[in-house]
């Protein structure tokens, strides 16, 4: 066999000769190559399953919480520097100096227009709105809709979700809607008719009168919303260690003094009870209400915009019910008061069934969050259950006020409810 190579090997007086033949040659280079081969593979396999573990810690914690638990450190970010926002600096615009005058306008403008996480300012007569577009849902909208010393807080808000924006990259899932009026009469509902209704997830209105009073907070609205917005203040009584004092929440004999808005979308409108106290407030106590106020703001548009699947909570709307149907005991209406209880009881059922599959979910897409939200608005909407004019037909405080009123009035409303309320179940059975 041909020698390819050698070399010699001296000891001493003799010698030795090795040789590396090609048969030895090629197996070497054959062994090297096999176990190159063999590393890239296994590197491979490990790299691949690697990605795949971290795409599903990174989709694991997306789900965290309702989505939610991962963005928990920016929700105490924006409710701390609310805290420690002087809500009555230079950018407030006060309820008797807001009035849409033109130099106004141009101040208000300036200022939403400078923040880059705005997209769009438009400018009308009665009203400014500035729009940032969502990330993920940018064809859902969560409007804010303020007047008088509420313009003070949407702007100081809008301004932290922009540093927050800079600072975090973070944008909302879900498209935001800032919307800012003058006086008593809410221009902003005109906006309303720029989108299809099931577009809009939540329509949050702070009047002119909120900050006015000295009482209890209050929340009236729809029932979904209603309850987001509750579960929303107490996250900042927690967090804040707020006192029964400064933030009662135990409050459905009030929040039933204030009637829900004449609309046909799922709604909340925030205040403080006017209690008639006549004692003169000092300036720390009104801005511990504007303080709290605008961290519930925050929080309940935090919530309502990255969250993955609004789900509701019924506790609240089975506690109001119950109060108003205590207030009950006319003995010829015992029997429908029962029918009442059982439609309610059947609702509550498939309200438990519901919450129960979104738990079993352990893989949500876009597609899947959007049908169960628009499923859950508009189990909102059916709620609401508006007539005509748009007025609620469920809505509690109406029915406190008809206690007086004669029978046939009573039943009728009764009525309305038992439909309003089979309804709602009919939507739930049918998914």
């Amino acid at each position: 066999m041909q020698r390819v190579l050698s070399f010699q090997m001296a000891r001493g007086l003799s010698e030795s000769s090795e040789f590396v033949t090609k048969r030895i040659c090629f197996s070497l280079i054959f062994s090297v190559g096999f176990l190159s081969l063999l590393c890239g593979f296994l590197l491979g396999r490990f790299a691949t399953q690697r990605a795949i573990e971290f795409r599903a810690e990174k989709k694991r914690l997306e789900l965290a919480g309702n989505g939610l638990e991962n963005t928990e450190y920016l929700q105490r970010l924006v409710l701390e520097q609310l805290e420690r926002t002087p809500l009555d600096a230079d950018s407030e615009r006060k309820c008797e100096s807001f009035n849409l005058k033109e130099d106004d306008i141009s101040q208000v403008n300036d200022i939403l227009s400078n923040l880059s996480l705005i997209e769009k300012v438009v400018k009308h007569q009665s009203y400014i709105m500035a729009t940032i577009r969502g990330s993920r849902e940018s064809d859902r909208y969560i409007i804010l809709s303020v007047s008088c010393e509420g313009v003070g807080v949407a702007l100081e808000l809008a301004k932290i979700f922009n540093q927050i924006q800079k600072e975090y990259k973070w944008k909302p899932r879900r498209s935001l809607i800032f919307c800012l009026f003058s006086g008593s009469s809410n221009s902003c509902t005109e906006v309303l008719s720029n989108f299809m209704p099931h577009k809009i997830m939540a329509y949050i209105v702070v009047h002119h009168q909120a900050l006015q009073g000295k009482g209890h907070f209050i929340v009236s609205g729809s029932d979904i919303v209603q309850s987001m917005v509750l579960e929303s203040a107490n996250i900042v009584k927690k967090w804040f260690s707020y006192n029964n004092q400064l933030l009662s929440l135990n409050n459905i004999p009030y929040n039933i003094t204030t009637s829900r808005l004449a609309l046909d979308i799922p709604h909340a409108v925030l205040s403080f009870m006017n209690n008639n106290i006549t004692y003169n407030e000092n300036h720390h106590e009104r801005e511990i209400r504007k303080i709290i106020i605008a961290q519930i703001l925050a929080q309940t548009i935090w919530r309502f915009s990255e969250c993955l699947i609004i789900k509701w909570n019924p506790n609240y709307f089975n506690e109001t019910a119950f109060k108003a149907l205590e207030s009950i005991n006319r003995i010829e209406l015992l029997e429908h008061k029962e029918k009442i209880q059982q439609t309610l009881d059947k609702l509550l059922i498939n309200i438990k069934t519901l919450n129960e599959k979104i738990d079993r979910i352990d893989n949500i897409n876009i597609l899947d969050t959007r049908i169960l939200n628009d499923l859950l608005m508009d189990l909102d909407r059916i709620l609401l259950c508006p007539d005509k004019q748009y007025q609620s037909k469920t809505d509690w405080i109406k029915f406190f006020k008809s206690n007086q009123e004669p029978f046939n009035i009573i039943l009728m409303h009764i009525n309305e409810i038992i439909k309003c309320y089979e309804n709602a179940i009919q939507l739930l059975q049918d998914q």
